[in-house]
């Protein structure tokens, strides 16, 4: 049995698949978090803005995580 997935995975899990949360988050990231009773303490909440704030490092990210995905065979059609 795996273990559950921690706060941050399930939000990095949720921005992948869920554009409209995503939108959400790039564009009010704090208010967001707090509107979906996510709780991260205020290091990982400045990583979690500086992150969304970089489109270079959302899209590369998004392309790691694709590719990680993909070599496991987890896309869902």
């Amino acid at each position: 049995m795996s273990a559950a997935p921690s706060a941050l995975q399930a939000l990095v899990g949720r921005a992948l698949i869920d554009a409209p949360f995503r939108k959400a988050l790039v564009a009010d990231t704090r208010g967001t978090l707090m509107r979906e009773g996510y709780s991260f303490d205020e290091a990982t909440l400045t990583a979690i803005e500086a992150a969304t704030k970089d489109p270079e490092r959302v899209r590369s990210f998004s392309e790691a995580f694709s590719a990680e995905f993909l070599a496991r065979g987890e896309y869902v059609c």
